[in-house]
């Protein structure tokens, strides 16, 4: 019964290994002549190209019709333009708010630390342009972008 058993074992881990190492009917290593081999390189694919887009038309837009705006914008590469109307660092998290269309709508930038240093050269009233991803409006007070970098900053 034990040489049984371990006979049964060994057949188990051979049949795993053979699997394993590409031996199923699922894996074909073959190639079509036809076609060139794509070299895999390793590289990202290319950046989206940013939407661009001022602050005060994205805050009139979420106001507008945020489901909509959401399908436009939500996790899309956003380039958005506007003046600083705050600088802050609260709790670790470093955000830049753009002036939105009324005095309570705002665009929300929030910065890695690692961008810590261009934020610290902006100023309040700055014309400025942030790239970084929409993730959407947040109570209706403002529209929020994350892994935002400055673009462009004129006084």
């Amino acid at each position: 019964m034990k040489d049984s058993s371990s006979i049964v074992l060994i057949l188990i881990i051979g049949i795993a290994l053979i699997l394993g190492c590409g031996g199923g009917s699922g894996s074909s290593t073959t190639s079509n002549p036809g076609t060139p081999a794509s070299p895999n390189t390793g590289a990202a694919p290319p950046a989206e190209k940013p939407i661009a887009i001022d602050a005060k038309a994205l805050t009139k837009e979420y106001d507008s019709n945020e489901l909509a705006a959401d399908g436009k914008y939500k996790g899309k590469s956003l380039a958005v333009t506007g003046k600083i109307s705050n600088i802050a660092e609260t709790l670790g998290n470093i955000t830049v708010s753009l002036e939105g269309h009324e005095f309570t709508k705002t665009v929300m930038c929030s910065f890695e630390e690692s961008e810590k240093a261009s934020v610290v050269a902006l100023k309040k009233g700055d014309k400025i342009t942030l790239t970084g991803t929409g993730d959407g409006s947040t109570g209706g007070l403002y529209v929020g972008l994350q892994n935002c970098k400055v673009a462009a900053a004129t006084k």
